[in-house]
């Protein structure tokens, strides 16, 4: 079972890996400000690269299955110390 994201707030995006509409680039969700008083969430996308995009939440969506085991995956600290 996935986790739960609440669209209107911007609750459970963070880590999540999406896709900037306008660039068409993959990304990997760094940061949420939740909505709050009427205005949409906003996300910070960290691109393969290391740049970023801002944005509301309306500016991204989900990436495809296909977007997503392109994507790198994160390295923890503990994938780190193991290839070491």
């Amino acid at each position: 079972m996935g986790k739960l994201k609440n669209s209107v707030t911007g609750k459970g995006y963070l880590g999540e890996i999406m896709l900037h509409k306008v660039s068409g680039q993959v990304g990997i969700v760094e940061n949420v400000v939740e909505a709050q008083a009427g205005w949409a969430p906003e996300i910070t996308l960290k691109l393969k690269d290391g740049s970023v995009r801002k944005g509301k939440l309306s500016d991204f969506k989900e990436a495809t299955g296909e977007q997503k085991k392109a994507f790198p995956a994160p390295q923890t600290d503990e994938d780190e110390g193991e290839a070491k």
